[in-house]
């Protein structure tokens, strides 16, 4: 019959130490681990990488019209051109009593038809309009705006009264007949879409359908890079930003699941492999990260990440590792974290190719 051995005192053991039977600690669990090596999972790249459509919605003098539809979406697939598209059909809006007035629901505030920002659609560097079905009831003569600063314009009321309005194409009286394209004369910077009577002809739309398209460079992502396959590994880069003077954010967000094995309220890390692509900015380079875990309800927990960035952690062309702590308190094995990455950079005097990138990313933390 075995017996235990309870020591009273340390057991300092010089030598290997060979235990024959079970060995049962008396060290809390949370002890065990805190003393341990956090293991690491390493996050695919992939999962940073911008796929997918956005919705592109309108404002609810648009979005109420009785028979009115309005449709719309920002597609992109990894790094490149990001395309907008905006489906109208005009039914049950109305046009203005004057020229110049905006197109919309009667009497109704809100009348944009979309909001474009660099972060979701890019720099816009292409754009056309379509008339897919000639424009009835109302005027057919539309004219297109945008770069506004305001989405409350309300049907009626002249467009000038809002800021920044800017034409994007005055084609005259618009027919579907032939569904050609049309060039806009001028592209969107930031703000909001509308369509503007250029008649004075108060009426109801009873058709008229137009698709709006709008191509756009990435300005503001952390782009997934692929490189040559045998040379490069995927990255995430900044844009060349040599000379930007002025500091510049680029994102880039994804999901990352708490692995099976881990220990539900222990230890996480987040650390990035990051560094200078050929060359180093002249004022600095720092990466950040915010992680927020996923309620399951289309809701997230605060901000978890407990590290602030240290100034110019990235701005070295030697890559290496930066630490992110995460508060553990409320995880649990599977959550999902949802992250962002941010890259800021800034540089006066280009001195060549200098891009920010995060070469690799990895969960590390405590496991059964």
């Amino acid at each position: 019959m075995a017996y235990p051995l309870q020591l009273p005192e340390d057991l300092v053991v010089p030598g290997n130490a060979r235990i024959g039977g079970v060995f049962t600690p008396t060290l809390p669990r949370s002890s065990v681990l805190a003393q341990g090596v956090l293991k690491p999972f390493t996050v695919p790249m992939e999962a940073f990488r911008e796929n997918g459509d956005v919705a592109m919605t309108c404002g609810t003098g648009i979005s109420t019209g009785t028979g009115t539809v309005h449709s719309g979406r920002v597609s992109r697939c990894g790094a490149g051109l990001i395309k907008t598209e905006i489906f109208i059909d005009l039914t049950g809006l109305n046009s203005g009593s004057d020229i110049g007035d905006i197109i919309g629901k009667t009497t109704t505030a809100n009348c944009h038809i979309g909001l474009i920002s660099a972060a979701l659609n890019g720099t816009i560097v292409h754009g056309r309009i379509t008339c897919l079905e000639t424009p009835a009831g109302g005027n057919p003569d539309i004219d297109f705006y945008g770069t506004v600063t305001e989405g409350t314009g309300t049907q009626d009321d002249a467009i000038s009264a809002l800021t920044g309005e800017a034409i994007l194409l005055n084609n005259g009286n618009w027919t579907g007949a032939e569904a050609t394209p049309i060039l806009m004369s001028a592209f969107p910077g930031a703000g909001y879409l509308y369509m503007v009577d250029a008649a004075d002809t108060a009426a109801t739309y009873t058709a008229g359908k137009f698709l709006l398209e709008l191509w756009g460079t990435p300005s503001q992502s952390l782009d997934y890079v692929g490189g040559a396959y045998g040379t490069n590994a995927p990255s995430l880069q900044t844009a060349d930003f040599g000379g930007n003077s002025a500091a510049v954010a680029y994102y880039a967000r994804g999901e990352i699941p708490m692995p099976w094995e881990y220990e539900a309220g222990e230890s996480v890390t987040l650390r990035l492999s990051v560094g200078m692509i050929t060359t180093v900015a002249d004022q600095s380079a720092t990466v950040d990260v915010e992680v927020y875990k996923s309620d399951e309800d289309a809701t997230s927990t605060g901000d978890l990440c407990a590290t602030t960035a240290t100034s110019d952690n990235m701005n070295n062309t030697v890559f290496a590792d930066v630490d992110f702590t995460i508060t553990p308190t409320t995880l649990n094995p599977g959550d999902l974290l949802d992250v962002r990455l941010t890259a800021t950079v800034d540089d006066n005097g280009d001195g060549g190719v200098m891009k920010g990138s995060i070469g690799s990313v990895q969960l590390l933390c405590d496991v059964r």
